[in-house]
Parts: C-alpha cells; structure tokens; sequence
C-alpha cells in the first residue's frame, strides 16, 4: 500500500466536506461525501453494537435529526490517518463535535474517532463505511457573554 500527496489531500477535504454537510445540515452534500451504497454506523462509548446503523439513502435522515436539534454544531476534525490501496482506503479521524443547545447557554462536546473505508468512483474519494466511535462528551456552559460590552476593534 502506498498514499500520495494528492490522495492524502484529497482524503482531508472529504473529511472537511462531511463536518461541514452535517454543520450546515446539507443533505446533498452528504450524499456527495457517501458512495450511493455507503453505510454510517454510531457507537456509544465501549458499546460493540451500534445505535444507530444507516446506509445508503436513508443517510439523508441525519441532516433532517440534526437541524431541529442544535441552534448550531461545529465538528472539527484532526488527525487523519490513511492508507491507500489503488482505489480503495482505510481511515481514522478524530473529531470533537460541538453542539449548542437550542437556547444557547450550553454545548454538548462529543468527542469521536471513525474509522473508515474509502471508495474513489470516477475520480473521487467517497465513503463507503464509516464507523463513529463515541469516546466521551462533556458539557459545558456557553454563550457571548466574553463579548458583551466590548468596545468594538478598530
């Protein structure tokens, strides 16, 4: 197996592209980010049986969850790891997911490893399984009250 430069960057921004389908509640780039038959499966901390198990079109149901859930969330991913083999790879990435209550005054932060199968069709990197370990969440009090009353920049 061997990864180049333009795999492993390629890799990045389909990484990039998932955490901003799920932020912005995107269900067409979702469906971009998966292959037509790619499976999403969630896993509570420790648990070998996942909780949540989709595939295919049914992963547009995650954006449609999301959106009256959170007023906002922000998934930052870090540490991407591949191997690339041809037009097949295999992947980890860790990410702390962040998740703001719908009246604003705490974050739920989960943070998550997946572990992945990368498919490339026609030219482009896709998911074909993704594996989202829950390793812990924490929650915490949020809001912009550090901002309020500042003089503006200038």
């Amino acid at each position: 197996m061997s990864t180049n430069t333009d795999d492993i960057i390629a890799l990045n921004q389909l990484a990039y592209r998932y955490a901003h389908a799920i932020d912005t509640t995107d269900e067409a780039l979702l469906a971009q980010v998966f292959t037509p038959d790619g499976r999403m499966r969630v896993y509570h901390p420790g648990e070998a049986e996942p909780f949540i198990d989709l595939s295919g079109p049914d992963l547009a149901s995650v954006p449609r969850t999301m959106r009256p859930a959170h007023l906002r969330t922000m998934h930052q991913m870090t540490n991407h790891m591949v191997e690339v083999d041809g037009d097949s790879a295999t992947g980890q990435v860790y990410c702390c997911a962040r998740h703001l209550t719908l009246d604003g005054k705490s974050a739920l932060n989960v943070i998550i490893r997946y572990e992945d199968l990368y498919r490339r069709i026609d030219g482009a990197w896709r998911i074909a399984d993704r594996k989202i370990n829950f390793l812990w969440d924490e929650v915490h009090a949020a809001g912009n009250s550090a901002f309020e009353g500042q003089e503006p920049i200038r």
